[in-house]
């Protein structure tokens, strides 16, 4: 009994010491593969014109049981009624990327461009990623590890990095690319 007890706690011990041997190597893996997915983006995208998704943004919010994505869309301009708020949300088809269901997550109805809404979600797919934001300003902020952490920011002019500069620092990657520091 006593060997047995042995042979269990000394198996443990190693599974507990491989984890944290291998969870500081799983996070360079990780690093190292957002700078690859940072560094393909901008190969296919660096001089991408980005004026359509001007004070939109779009996230892909999960799959639903057949792993069909679920892109969730905040634009504002689009919606006719201003007085109604809330975000568009699109299943697409994950072979295809045609529309596979369209609705408001709202108790109303909300009057809006459904068919502007569902391209400008196709043509984010095309991009790759989990969310891309643009503001008013024409500012590009591109997440390519996961919806939370910013990867890429491209500038809509000289005034809009300095005035970002006060808030966060940057480094800049290409051309007008940057990345937070």
């Amino acid at each position: 009994m006593k060997k047995i007890i042995k042979t269990i706690t000394i198996g443990i011990v190693v599974i507990i010491g491989l984890v944290l041997i291998a969870r500081p190597a799983l996070s360079l893996y990780g690093e190292c593969c957002a700078y690859f997915d940072k560094k393909a983006f901008l190969a296919k995208h660096e001089f991408e014109d980005f004026a359509q998704f001007k004070n939109v943004s779009l996230f892909i919010r999960g799959g639903d049981s057949e792993r069909n994505p679920i892109i969730v869309v905040d634009a504002p301009h689009l919606v006719r009624d201003t007085s109604k708020v809330g975000y568009y949300v699109v299943m697409l088809d994950k072979r295809t990327h045609q529309v596979k269901e369209a609705k408001w997550m709202t108790e109303y109805d909300i009057e809006a461009d459904t068919l502007k809404l569902q391209q400008l979600v196709q043509t984010f797919m095309r991009y790759r990623i989990p969310r891309l934001d643009v503001d008013t300003a024409g500012n590009v902020f591109v997440y390519v590890k996961d919806v939370e952490t910013l990867a890429l920011v491209r500038f809509a002019n000289e005034n809009e990095l300095q005035k970002r500069s006060k808030e966060t620092k940057w480094i800049n990657i290409k051309s007008n690319w940057y990345k937070p520091r």
